[in-house]
């Protein structure tokens, strides 16, 4: 079991914010929510230790992101998963993956474990608060057939479509337990014959073990190919876009591209106006004439660089004094 951690937070068990599970020395299987959007250099990974207040383990910084085509594209959205590659080996075996024809070892009824560091409580405190786990915590559930499934959450979600070939369910819907905030990405595993099999990934749930409805997991058997196979590596900025020119009506002011690192990628812009309740998008390239309203405000621009590994969006730099 790993833990996806903030990599500017110092304590483990305040960066802690998803899960995930080695399945290579340096490759680390997570959901796409967890990483997509995220620059490398924002994310460590943390091995060996299951109590995330004591010391032991290895903390490892993530050199590359690759999330899944299908959910990059939006044509598969419900294969919520990305893979983590790590700047040095990981030091722990890695985890059995689930492969098509498989299905036998996850049939209906099977007892299988979730696991993670999320939320404790469905439900704030008293007091307002949230608590999440110290101690690695596990949950024995049953999966649950795709008629079950499909009774309990129809089409899925918006950003989560339920398709039962990409998604299975896992629980009891009696609302006393599931997975919670923080626990996306986390394996969902069952006792193969050679040892663990991961045959899914944290993607969703209704709401903390909500009554009548079961966890959702993203299918490994769908994604096992990808994620051990050659990976497209998100976009990486390493130099942030930067606005030139000078802030006057019917000027032209330019965003730079900025410095990115990884696969080749595609980028788009949008121009905004400051303090525009709406954002509305007023450009969509590196160059934008200002109107009289936006010299008055000032504009801002985004720049996002998108291929097959994933999409990440970067706020350009303004130049100092009477820039845009």
């Amino acid at each position: 079991m790993a833990a996806v951690l903030e990599r500017d937070e110092p304590d483990p068990a305040w960066a802690q914010y998803c899960g995930g599970v080695v399945i290579a020395p340096r490759r680390v299987l997570t959901a796409a929510h967890c990483a997509i959007g995220e620059p490398s250099s924002a994310i460590d990974v943390l091995v060996g230790r299951t109590r995330l207040t004591l010391l032991g383990g290895r903390r490892v910084h993530v050199a590359a992101i690759s999330v899944y085509p299908g959910y990059v594209s939006r044509r598969q959205r419900g294969l919520d998963a990305a893979v983590l590659k790590l700047a040095r080996d990981a030091g722990v075996p890695p985890v059995a993956l689930a492969r098509p024809g498989d299905d036998a070892a996850w049939s209906a009824g099977t007892q299988a474990w979730a696991m993670g560091w999320g939320r404790l409580n469905r439900r704030r405190s008293e007091g307002g608060n949230e608590y999440y786990a110290d101690r690695l915590r596990e949950l024995a559930v049953p999966i649950q057939g795709d008629d079950a499934c499909e009774r309990a959450f129809g089409i899925g979600f918006a950003n989560l479509p339920y398709r039962p070939e990409w998604l299975l369910c896992a629980g009891t819907a009696a609302g006393t337990a599931g997975v919670c905030f923080g626990d996306s990405g986390g394996p969902l595993v069952v006792r193969g014959p050679a040892g663990w099999l991961d045959v899914g990934v944290v993607a969703a749930t209704d709401s903390c073990a909500a009554r009548g409805y079961f966890d959702l997991y993203t299918r490994v058997d769908r994604i096992s190919g990808f994620a051990l196979a050659g990976l497209t590596a998100q976009p990486d900025p390493i130099r942030r876009p930067t606005i030139t020119g000078r802030l006057a009506a019917r000027r032209v002011v330019r965003c730079t591209r900025g410095g990115w690192r990884g696969d080749p990628a595609r980028f788009s812009f949008r121009w905004r106006r400051l303090g525009d309740p709406r954002a509305t998008v007023r450009g969509r390239r590196p160059r934008y004439r200002l109107t009289r309203r936006d010299a008055r405000r000032g504009v801002s621009c985004a720049v996002t660089g998108v291929n097959r590994g994933g999409r990440v969006t970067v706020k350009a730099r303004r130049k100092p004094g009477r820039r845009a």
